[in-house]
């Protein structure tokens, strides 16, 4: 299934701005993306970095046009994402046929082969971007970002309006405050149970979420307490569910556009790792 997700930043001939690349033009995010959640089995997770760098290495050797991001799970089970935003579902089938021609489908399928091993289960969804309940998403920097947090917002049958209300409020006291935050909204429309809502937020460190309690205090002093408080009593109303988790973002299992490496080749291009040199073994001893 993931290997659908190559098309992430597909640079087609079609104009569009690719989520993750430097690349960026005026059009904003793609309007689709994939997402798909792998479930890695207990202490496989250095063996599924591997396998993750088979698919990279095939991919950049048939220089394959598109690009994806994988993320490590930092809470909430051993999970890693891969995230494929599209210009449109045709694009995503351009994709797949570019795909399915040799040598590529048979190392991609060798890869897959052994990642599959090492996975207890995996779900794909697709989802449609929703700008009106996205925030700042023109200082979204892929290049230099390190940990994304993912809200998945599961929404009542019949209520989905009240939660657009709800985000818009919070989004316009967002703008207020000039919280300095980048949210992308996207609606899962298949994969996920009905009413599902993603938001993504960028982050260059973890210590960012060290700012939480004083973004809360100044987005409540934007509302309005009374406001504030009648949204937050609200949302037993509207949800379902709430889940929120942070992940890492894994240079190694990612395949990014060369502006994007450019960008912070230190980061996208880490070196391999060299095994330590030998201790010496002292001298022995010899008598007098």
């Amino acid at each position: 299934m993931k290997r659908l997700l190559v098309g992430i930043v597909a640079l087609s001939a079609v104009n569009f701005a690719p989520l993750f690349s430097q690349e960026h033009d005026a059009g904003g995010p793609p309007p689709v993306l994939q997402i798909l959640r792998e479930a890695i089995k207990q202490g496989k997770g250095a063996a599924h970095e591997k396998t993750e760098m088979e698919y990279v290495r095939a991919f950049k050797k048939a220089k394959f046009p598109g690009h994806y991001l994988g993320l490590d799970s930092l809470s909430g089970p051993t999970d890693a994402w891969f995230l494929s935003p599209y210009p449109s579902f045709a694009a995503a089938e351009q994709y797949r046929e570019l795909e399915d021609k040799e040598p590529l489908k048979s190392e991609v399928g060798a890869a897959e082969s052994h990642d599959g091993a090492l996975r207890d289960t995996e779900r794909a969804m697709w989802a449609v971007y929703r700008p009106e309940m996205s925030y700042k998403p023109e200082k979204l920097n892929i290049a230099k970002t390190r940990v994304v947090t993912i809200g998945t917002y599961r929404v009542k049958l019949g209520h989905d309006e009240d939660f657009k209300a709800g985000a818009k409020a919070i989004l316009a006291a967002y703008a207020k405050a000039d919280i300095d935050a980048t949210l992308l909204c996207y609606q899962v429309i298949e994969g996920a149970p009905s009413g599902t809502y993603m938001f993504f937020s960028t982050m260059e460190s973890m210590k960012t979420m060290d700012e939480i309690p004083a973004r809360q205090k100044a987005l409540m002093e934007a509302m309005g307490a009374e406001n504030y408080s009648q949204i937050m009593k609200g949302s037993g109303d509207t949800f379902v569910s709430i889940e929120s988790n942070v992940f890492a973002v894994n240079p190694h299992m990612s395949y990014v556009s060369k502006a994007t490496e450019d960008a912070d080749p230190d980061f996208w291009r880490p070196k391999p790792m060299t095994k330590p040199a030998a201790a010496e073994k002292p001298k022995e001893k010899t008598g007098q």
